[in-house]
């Protein structure tokens, strides 16, 4: 159908227009969303050729898989003249880390538990290892209530302590499990919530996702090409990543009635299942001459977004 064939290509080509991706950020998401579920390892010369229509050229793509080896994001291994790249042991960890945030999103249920995180003064240089500690820290969804105290709702013992054993300063902080006890006696955690993560500013953020994929979906159908439905999977998976990763998705306790995350969840999902098996046919046709390197797709693939049944079916409803 050329009409969606020509609608899709001017709604891509306007993303890749306005908000380009870049191509250390994209190779990750691709690496963890597309190939690794496929064995995990791709060839650099495919690489190029996944990306290429996505706006990236091979000298961008060369210099960022070279940087993200260097960061220990990637590993890269000599074959002759060719070179096979894979998520590294540390991209992995990251990746599993990401994946709960990028495709489940909050749990439906919180009985009102937080998490806090203590950091006292320590040792010389303290000043450079609270500031790292806090990125870290910010970056799994921490809010700062107080000068060196973070708290999460909800059980993040265990986020908190990857956090602080990979900055080696385990024996540098508390970790403490937290109930308010002052409700309707006075200040309250979650009445900090504006002043300890920029809830506007994530909201504006999905807002502007289901304003941009929206017409997507509408257009995205059966007939679209397979490279078509694999770039539009790409960019939406790039976008989204962009956005959850600095949503600390509290529970629905704590955010308004009318939270456009819960919309562009919802959208974001149904896009991914929409344009899902022809992404995949694209990748067969890309990679599965090399059925070594290219496995087939591993089971937990098809749980992502609540699962493809379940997509299928509320779409069907």
């Amino acid at each position: 159908m050329p009409d969606t064939h020509s609608t899709l290509q001017r709604l891509v080509h306007s993303l890749l227009e306005h908000d380009p991706p870049r191509a250390k950020s994209l190779c990750v998401t691709l690496l963890g969303d597309a190939i690794e579920p496929h064995g995990g390892s791709i060839w650099l010369s495919d690489l190029i050729e996944l990306v290429t229509p996505l706006g990236i050229n091979e000298r961008l793509l060369r210099t960022s898989v070279f940087r993200l080896v260097a960061q220990d994001w990637l590993q890269s291994e000599r074959h002759g003249r060719r070179s096979l790249y894979r998520l590294s042991e540390q991209g992995l960890e990251l990746t599993r880390q990401a994946s709960g945030r990028i495709y489940d999103g909050s749990p439906a249920e919180w009985e009102g538990d937080w998490t806090l995180v203590i950091l006292p003064r320590f040792g010389n240089g303290s000043l450079d290892k609270r500031g790292e500690v806090r990125r870290e820290l910010i970056w799994a969804g921490f809010g700062a209530i107080a000068p060196g105290v973070f708290a999460l709702p909800r059980n993040q013992t265990a986020a908190a302590q990857k956090v602080l054993n990979k900055l080696k300063l385990a024996g540098h902080a508390l970790v403490l499990g937290a109930h308010e006890m002052n409700e309707g006696n006075g200040l309250v955690i979650s009445a900090l919530v504006s002043q300890c993560w920029d809830m506007e500013g994530v909201a504006r953020q999905y807002r502007k996702f289901s304003e941009t994929f929206g017409p997507i979906r509408q257009a995205a159908n059966r007939h679209m090409r397979p490279s078509q439905a694999f770039a539009i999977r790409a960019l939406t998976l790039h976008e989204w990543r962009r956005i959850v990763l600095h949503d600390p998705q509290l529970p629905g306790q704590l955010l308004p009635p009318d939270w456009p995350g819960h919309a562009a969840r919802a959208l974001c999902g149904k896009l991914y299942w929409t344009v899902f098996d022809l992404a995949e046919e694209h990748l067969e046709q890309l990679l599965g001459q090399d059925p070594v390197r290219y496995q087939a797709l591993k089971p937990y693939a098809l749980e992502r977004f609540g699962g493809r049944e379940k997509q299928a079916e509320s779409q069907a409803a």
